[in-house]
């Protein structure tokens, strides 16, 4: 299952592809704080969640 990590940065439009739920929420954080805003984790489904209800839906429920 693949994410996809988007929002808008500075110069334009940021996304990312993260190849676990994991790894999509370390890198949300990592561009939160780069100052990147309005982040949206997609999921597989194209599902789009904020990085809070992400990490419920999919990353605590397997900690």
């Amino acid at each position: 299952m693949f994410f996809v990590v988007t929002g808008n940065g500075r110069n334009g439009t940021v996304a990312v592809t993260c190849d676990s739920a994991a790894a999509a929420l370390e890198k949300a954080h990592q561009l939160d704080t780069d100052g990147v805003v309005d982040l949206l984790i997609t999921d597989a489904d194209g599902l789009q969640h904020v990085p809070a209800e992400f990490d419920r839906l999919y990353v605590a429920q397997t900690s």
